[in-house]
């Protein structure tokens, strides 16, 4: 979003009871935790002192987005893949905050603009850190928001970091979580995903938010993992010309905090 000032935020609305139910879900993941092995669904219901047909429906949301899977030999239910991703973005955030945060400041004085650290969760990308400019209109974005992976600079910079095979995957994921696009569509963005692999670096203009301008480049961690740093700002000032100029500020601030972070480029990335 862009924002004109500190209190320029909008306040979210919320269904009813949906804060509840979401309270109830969370407290039945809450179970998982320390747990010895599968849990079953009286055992979760007597620890939370509430009904087996309310645990059964928060277990099969939970279930649909991937953060419990379970075993029909036992009928009981234990940790999926997104709680590991969850687990695994949050050490990533803890570890990185600190290291990065100089790199980020740095290269928000350069360019005068906000800038951020995204990861690939799955199929979306979620900012975890950001630097945001001091102007009053500026650019702000949405810490711990899942968002699409193939739109926006920074999601096209985690794709075309995977290897060829498997960003086709991750791609067909993001795509069809996302709204329709043409076969056409779908082509050129491949050929981009290629392009951007090939030099290091994507910037996109009003992807996402109308009005906006984002870069973004790759910076490796040393499990060879790829993070997205970006740099974002109103179109306005934030323009083609000044975007372009600041590549090599952008490119140089990716490469030292790949040194810091002790990782290097993969060549699987160039695929």
């Amino acid at each position: 979003m862009i924002v004109s000032g500190p209190s320029a935020a909008k306040p979210e609305h919320h269904r009813p009871l949906t804060s509840e139910v979401a309270e109830r879900a969370l407290d039945v993941l809450i179970c998982f935790i320390g747990a010895d092995g599968e849990l079953g669904v009286s055992e979760i219901a007597r620890r939370l002192g509430i009904d087996k047909s309310s645990v059964h429906r928060f277990l099969m949301a939970l279930k649909h987005k991937g953060f419990v899977v379970d075993n029909p030999r036992t009928r009981r239910y234990s940790l999926g893949f997104r709680a590991l991703e969850l687990g695994r973005a949050l050490t990533l955030q803890m570890n990185l905050e600190q290291q990065a945060l100089p790199f980020l400041r740095e290269l928000r004085d350069a360019l005068g603009e906000t800038t951020g650290l995204s990861v690939r969760v799955g199929a979306r990308r979620v900012h975890i850190i950001q630097a945001e400019s001091v102007h009053e209109i500026r650019r702000s974005i949405q810490i711990g928001t899942p968002l699409p992976l193939h739109v926006g600079a920074n999601g096209k910079v985690l794709l075309a970091a995977l290897p060829a095979e498997e960003r086709e995957a991750v791609l067909a994921a993001s795509l069809a979580d996302g709204p329709p696009m043409s076969p056409e569509a779908i082509e050129d963005l491949k050929c981009e995903l290629v392009e951007t692999a090939r030099r290091g670096y994507s910037i996109t203009e009003g992807e996402r938010v109308p009005g906006s301008r984002s870069m973004a480049a790759p910076v490796w961690t040393g499990r060879g993992d790829a993070i997205a740093l970006l740099a974002s700002g109103p179109e306005s000032r934030f323009t083609r010309e000044a975007a372009s100029a600041s590549v090599p500020y952008l490119l140089d601030v990716a490469h030292r905090l790949t040194r810091q972070l002790g990782g290097h480029q993969p060549p699987a990335a160039l695929s």
